[in-house]
């Protein structure tokens, strides 16, 4: 009888070691993984940006299993392509490209530890069609000078909504007044403010935001002042929370200056003011008032005098798209309060 030999197939080679902790929970790993990394300027991160970096590979996983149906050790080109065309956080290109190489390094990280032998991520196609990124919105000095008089109108203390009001103005006056991020403004302290013939207060650090100090605009000290006086005592968080050791929840504090921003209507070229808007015309009044780069980047808090010139050509660009709106509709350009 004639034999037939039929060559068997082999399995296929595992891309990953059986029980690794990055299959059995990626996201404990990758965070784990970046307590050790370092940054790029050969740092280790800060809990902050740690916390950031985990939200954001968390919502790269979620993405992964719900629509792909994937784990991250089974990930390939087409599904981090997947990723950076669809998901609502890398719409703009910015957040696309931050996610690009995120993804780079915890791949190469999986890679190096022997979990996948081949990175996906450098290998993603960019997207065949991409939008254009959003411009940064700046307030005017008409519109920056409508706002401080908002937040400087009294509140009434009598009752919870007029606390929570003054509590609100406060926050936006710091970021108005003194280029704070949300977060900084929240964890704010009481003794944070130096005196002298010019204000200054030490903003804390957030994220890639560096501990720095801050030139305060006069026009903020109305609200700032309102809300010491009449709810903090000398130590302590500037917005304390429930017992006054800890400052108040994020959350919570933020929803009044919400409320009060979108009271304050449409501005900044029809669109409605937004935290980052108020920080990004802080920056915007000390470019106007003449200050260089070096002050930029130590008022702001940027962590390179390169993050401080971008944001110089940011507010340069949108000096000429105002100038030619005006210049269209037959007005006068008027971008630092004159004609």
């Amino acid at each position: 009888m004639n034999t037939i030999n039929i060559a068997r197939s082999r399995a296929p080679t595992p891309v990953y070691k059986t029980g690794h902790p990055w299959a059995t929970d990626p996201r404990a790993s990758f965070k784990e993984w970046l307590a050790r990394a370092e940054g790029t300027d050969g740092r280790s991160f800060s809990n902050g940006t740690i916390k950031v970096y985990t939200a954001m590979w968390s919502t790269f996983i979620r993405h992964l299993e719900s629509r792909r149906g994937r784990t991250a050790i089974l990930a390939r080109a087409d599904d981090v392509a997947d990723f950076l065309d669809h998901a609502s956080a890398c719409r703009r290109e910015q957040g696309r490209r931050r996610y690009q190489l995120l993804l780079d390094r915890a791949f190469l990280a999986m890679a190096k530890e022997g979990t996948i032998h081949w990175t996906p991520s450098p290998v993603a196609p960019r997207k065949a069609k991409k939008a254009a990124d959003k411009p940064m919105p700046f307030l005017n000095n008409q519109e920056r000078e409508r706002v401080f008089a908002a937040l400087a109108e009294p509140s009434d203390f009598g009752h919870e909504e007029g606390w929570m009001q003054a509590r609100a103005k406060a926050l936006c006056a710091l970021m108005l007044g003194a280029g704070f991020k949300p977060g900084q403004a929240n964890h704010a302290s009481v003794n944070c403010f130096e005196d002298g013939p010019l204000r200054f207060v030490i903003a804390p650090s957030l994220g890639t935001i560096a501990k720095h100090r801050a030139l305060v605009a006069p026009q903020a000290w109305p609200a700032i002042q309102s809300w010491l006086d009449a709810c903090v005592n000398g130590t302590g968080p500037m917005f304390p929370g429930r017992g006054g050791a800890d400052p108040v929840d994020y959350a919570r504090a933020f929803v009044g200056a919400k409320e009060l921003l979108r009271g304050l209507g449409q501005l900044a070229g029809g669109e409605r003011v937004s935290p980052q808007t108020l920080r990004n015309s802080y920056g915007a009044s000390l470019i106007e008032d003449g200050f260089g780069l070096t002050a930029v980047r130590e008022y702001m808090g940027f962590s390179r005098l390169e993050f401080a010139k971008r944001f110089v050509d940011a507010h340069s660009a949108w000096v000429v798209r105002m100038a030619r709106a005006k210049s269209a509709n037959g007005e006068g350009v008027e971008i630092g309060g004159e004609e």
